[in-house]
């Protein structure tokens, strides 16, 4: 079984929306400001999964400053999640700096979202390490869910979207303080995996998983396998982070780098265990 764990999706009024979203919200503008920064429906991410050969995929929204925008988008994905049932697995999006959050996370909870992200509290305002950040932990604990978190790395170039998420140093402190949730800790974590070879960072991060969004963009091509080599096949999921990159192409790729056993962990076998915890509300 072959699962995308990162694609993101707009609601189609969102699309056609664009410049208006862009006067609204200045992250949006940084990286969907330029009119070739390509933006997708659900539509057409199952379109593309179709194409690469790809049995499912994580979608997730973008980190809006809106609670009706990230509302907005959240409905769009858990619909459909419920029209293309098994195939997207979806996530909603929460900005823990709105009164609102709350409500928010338990609409989506209610809908069907199987986790939240992809996060970015810098952007949005709030601290990663504050109390609802941690209260969005003991919920993600409870009920089984996985937290997406927008990991970058804290050197080399920039691009629109790189800071802005959380830090691999908070992210290594927040997964300390809750190793009872599960998180993912995007964009090969930032560099955090190589942290693993201590003995006590690789306890904490026991139930944090890294995936390969935007890989190729950033990191040579054995990257993966050293990740792999790092943290285990079973700590690595294959991410395109669609439309941003070819779900085929990176397929491709990632095979390419890796042992046959290795690549079917990589590309939808450890997401399977992952996402098939389901906890009753």
């Amino acid at each position: 079984m072959i699962i995308d764990a990162h694609t993101h999706a707009f609601h189609p009024a969102q699309v056609r929306r664009r410049n208006d979203l862009c006067a609204s919200d200045a992250t949006f503008r940084e990286m969907y400001g330029d009119p070739g920064a390509k933006m997708v429906t659900t539509d057409e991410i199952v379109a593309e999964m179709d194409r690469a050969g790809i049995d499912a995929a994580v979608v997730a929204g973008f980190a809006f400053g809106r609670d009706c925008d990230l509302r907005a988008q959240n409905v769009h994905i858990l619909e459909a999640a419920q029209e293309h049932e098994g195939r997207v697995i979806p996530f909603a999006t929460l900005d823990l700096s709105s009164p609102a959050w709350r409500d928010i996370a338990m609409e989506a909870l209610a809908a069907g979202a199987r986790g939240f992200g992809e996060l970015r509290p810098h952007n949005q305002g709030w601290d990663p390490l504050g109390q609802e950040a941690h209260e969005l932990c003991n919920l993600a604990a409870e009920r089984g869910l996985v937290l997406l978190w927008h990991v970058s790395e804290p050197v080399g170039h920039t691009y629109p979207g790189k800071h802005g998420g959380i830090t691999p140093a908070e992210l290594c402190e927040l997964a300390t303080a809750h190793q009872e949730t599960k998180m993912i800790a995007a964009h090969l974590g930032g560099g955090l995996p190589f942290y693993v070879q201590m003995p006590e960072v690789r306890s904490a991060l026991r139930n944090v998983w890294f995936d390969t969004a935007a890989a190729p963009l950033l990191y040579d091509d054995e990257s993966i396998a050293r990740l792999t080599g790092l943290v285990g096949a079973n700590r690595v999921l294959f991410g395109s982070d669609f439309p941003l990159l070819s779900p085929k192409r990176h397929l491709e790729r990632l095979r390419a780098q890796l042992e046959s056993d290795e690549a079917a962990a990589v590309c939808g076998g450890t997401a399977h265990i992952l996402f098939s915890d389901r906890r009753p509300s």
